[in-house]
């Protein structure tokens, strides 16, 4: 069998495992689902399950970050010659795919949503924001504030917004929250990047052609 058309068959089956989960979340508590409640609703057999996934959160934790690379890539197309967690239209992107999927975030980072999740998605936007920022090449300057310390406060900040958003039934515009977003917390970011000489210009002059 050809591997591309292998390849299809497995992203189909996945998509319809991990359709399968999330609906379920909606509910139902994240806890009571089995793997079984998952298999029947993707029309699929147990053993299918287990040829692709170990357990209920692996599959969440890849389907998640199968929509997060999809936001990527959308993000990326919508700034093609810009850092792409540095621009104004990444930022409302990201509220804009929070806002389309509302119920099921609210489910997995409400009060009494699912642990594992937040640390995984702080852990994918750091991890993205460090690469974005060491493909850039920094200088090397007197007692630089690290990489991985700027990526956590960018993570860390962009998830805290969306649990609030969220929690406050979303009181405010996807522009809007991005909009203070981009002022609250990138602005910040510029200024420990201008201290690595990662941006070649002054502050303010970068700044402007943010917004």
């Amino acid at each position: 069998m050809p591997t591309q058309k292998l390849d299809r068959r497995v992203r189909r089956t996945h998509r319809l495992l991990g359709q399968a989960l999330l609906d379920l979340i909606l509910e139902q508590d994240y806890d009571s689902i089995s793997i079984t409640d998952i298999t029947n609703r993707a029309d699929l057999n147990r053993a299918t399950f287990y040829l692709h996934f170990g357990s209920k959160e692996e599959l969440l934790i890849a389907t998640l970050e199968e929509r997060f690379d999809e936001l990527v890539q959308e993000m990326e197309a919508h700034n093609p010659n810009q850092p792409t967690w540095e621009t104004l239209d990444s930022e409302r992107l990201i509220f804009e795919h929070v806002a389309e999927h509302a119920a099921m975030y609210r489910v997995l980072l409400g009060e009494g949503g699912v642990g594992y999740v937040a640390h995984r998605i702080i852990s994918y936007i750091a991890n993205e924001v460090a690469k974005e920022i060491r493909a850039e090449k920094p200088t090397a300057v007197a007692e630089p504030i690290p990489i991985d310390i700027i990526a956590q406060h960018v993570a860390g900040s962009t998830y805290a917004l969306l649990c609030w958003w969220l929690a406050n039934d979303m009181p405010y515009t996807p522009a809007e929250m991005a909009h203070m977003a981009q002022k609250m917390c990138f602005h910040g970011t510029m200024w420990a990047l201008m201290e690595m000489q990662v941006i070649n210009e002054p502050l303010e002059t970068y700044l402007e052609n943010l917004i």
